[in-house]
């Protein structure tokens, strides 16, 4: 936290150390990014990411989109456009914010090179398949994700305050959900840590985690809390399924 001196902040351990939340999930052929927040080159190069095939965006807050023109790095290694998916209005946003990207006048390699599109339904990048989750964040509904491919499920939620039973139905049977539990005190927007966990227990998938975690939570005491049902995850950290 900018200006803070507290214990987590000052912290030598690295699991304190929270950049903004996104996700790199890889499958068998695919290597798919979720949301592209303002640490997502320092993400892309401390965490060794090479490759992107697709890009889905929860919605449009700063804090989970303002690393995207890094996103033009990939598009030029790969020499070619990468499909950008979110809701009709997170895309409308995105072009708004990202004007420059649909410029014709520019270079290829000058900005991302990517392909707009407004996600209602879902859709199959390759062998996995992705579908929007409609949730509540404050008074807005935004997406989280059903991931699944290679015969796994895992689904993704980093910021949400409600989950609408259509929604909910849509996690069953598991293999992980990551979900957003801010901090122990209830937000108007998100989950609380103890709210977080009460829809994780009630989820039950084979793996839960926390994400979107603030200063408020030392590491080792949070998971010590939490005991073996829910894993605090931490910045890199690697799940196989």
């Amino acid at each position: 936290m900018i200006g803070c001196s507290c214990e987590v902040c000052k912290s030598q351990d690295h699991r304190n150390y929270r950049r903004r939340s996104s996700l790199y999930v890889v499958t068998e052929h695919q290597h798919i990014l979720f949301d592209t927040p303002p640490d997502f080159r320092d993400q892309a190069l401390r965490f060794g990411v090479k490759r992107i095939d697709a890009v889905f965006l929860t919605h449009a807050h700063a804090d989970h989109i303002y690393g995207f023109d890094d996103v033009r790095r990939f598009s030029t290694m790969q020499e070619e456009h990468i499909p950008v998916f979110g809701s009709p209005r997170t895309i409308k946003q995105m072009r708004k914010k990202f004007d420059y990207v649909d410029r014709v006048s520019y270079g290829f390699e000058s900005v991302p090179r990517v392909l707009f599109t407004g996600l209602v339904q879902p859709v199959y990048v390759e062998n996995c398949k992705v579908t929007p989750l409609p949730v509540s964040h404050g008074t807005e509904t935004i997406y989280g994700f059903l991931i699944e491919g290679d015969g796994k499920k895992m689904a993704y939620i980093p910021d949400c305050n409600g989950i609408p039973e259509e929604s909910f139905q849509c996690l069953e049977n598991l293999d992980a959900m990551i979900l957003d539990g801010l901090r122990p005190q209830v937000h108007p927007t998100h989950f609380s840590i103890s709210e977080s966990v009460e829809q994780l227990d009630k989820i039950g998938a084979r793996k839960s985690f926390i994400t979107h975690l603030t200063h408020n939570s030392e590491h080792h005491d949070l998971q010590a809390r939490l005991g073996d049902a829910v894993t605090v995850p931490w910045d890199g950290m690697e799940v196989s399924l």
